[in-house]
């Protein structure tokens, strides 16, 4: 069973937005399988590698929304992505000096996700739906 399961109840009904949370998803469930199978600290260092970029990557896609939808809670949601961003920073940090951070880190993203989407996400969905843009 993977760390994080895709249910409709994570979806924000915008397709592109869903797609890269499955992703992000897919990501963390491969950093829980890197942990369970031993994974040589190369193979852990590409998934936090893999993690920040496509953090990244995604944070622009939903802050170019927000650009093009005139969302009003943007600058609080973009907060959001850089306390994150800076939390993995952390991490990735540690890991890089030798301690071993991996159930920490698991933790926290799990936590994070489960946060994030159902209080962040969510908020600009529904402003997204009020608009009649999605």
């Amino acid at each position: 069973m993977a760390y994080i399961e895709w249910s409709s109840a994570l979806s924000m009904g915008i397709k592109d937005i869903d797609a890269q949370h499955k992703h992000f998803i897919g990501i963390i469930n491969k950093t829980e399988e890197a942990v369970d199978a031993g994974a040589t600290r190369e193979a852990q260092k590409k998934v936090l590698d893999d993690l920040i970029g496509y953090a990244r990557y995604h944070f622009e896609t939903e802050e170019k929304y927000f650009e093009k939808f005139k969302y009003p809670y943007a600058q609080e949601h973009i907060n959001e992505h850089a306390k994150l961003l800076a939390q993995v920073i952390v991490f990735y940090d540690q890991f890089e000096s030798g301690e071993n951070v991996s159930l920490e880190l698991l933790s926290f993203l799990k936590a994070w996700l489960a946060d994030h989407l159902k209080k962040h996400d969510r908020k600009y969905s529904d402003y997204f739906k009020k608009k009649g843009l999605i």
